[in-house]
């Protein structure tokens, strides 16, 4: 075989390789709502433990965000995979060569600021990220239930789903 036929060869599959790494699979995402039973805080900390219990390891790499607004009787459940969490770097990255994944319980935000005191979390959280897997929204309707909203990826959502479902007892 030709050398520069050998090398034309392997510059069109490395052409071919490339376009075909760049067309990309787009997420698919979904929406859902309901109403269950519960209180929104108890219920927000069952779904957050369920999902880090859980054996799945595209689950148990997620990084939760929870925001509680006791004004509005209300819990958002924010999860982002490692790569999307606000405050991450990719571990090579220079900016934070050395990042970790946390699997502490994850530290609610109310009203806007950290529920734990000190210097570090006294400043305001900034604004939402948009690359999050899921956004799980509970708002308290009665003494005794909830409304749930579900916005997110069709995997992540829907198994945070169910564990919401199986919290609730349903």
């Amino acid at each position: 075989m030709d050398r520069s036929f050998a090398s034309l060869i392997l510059i069109s599959l490395t052409g071919i390789l490339s376009s075909c790494a760049n067309i990309g699979l787009k997420e698919e995402t979904q929406s859902r709502g309901g109403k269950f039973a519960g209180n929104h805080a108890a219920l927000a900390r069952c779904v957050t433990d369920g999902l880090r219990s859980d054996s799945r390891w595209m689950i148990r790499e997620l990084q939760f965000e929870v925001r509680r607004y006791p004004q509005l009787a209300a819990t958002e459940i924010y999860g982002y995979t490692l790569s999307h969490f606000p405050g991450i770097y990719a571990r090579n990255s220079p900016r934070n060569p050395d990042a970790v994944i946390s699997y502490a319980a994850p530290v609610a935000i109310i009203n806007g600021r950290y529920a734990r005191p000190g210097p570090s979390h006294a400043a305001s959280v900034p604004d939402i990220p948009p690359d999050y897997s899921f956004v799980l929204t509970l708002k308290k309707t009665d003494d005794e239930t909830v409304v749930a909203t579900l916005n997110g990826t069709k995997y992540e959502g829907g198994i945070a789903w169910e564990k919401l479902e199986a919290c609730s007892g349903r």
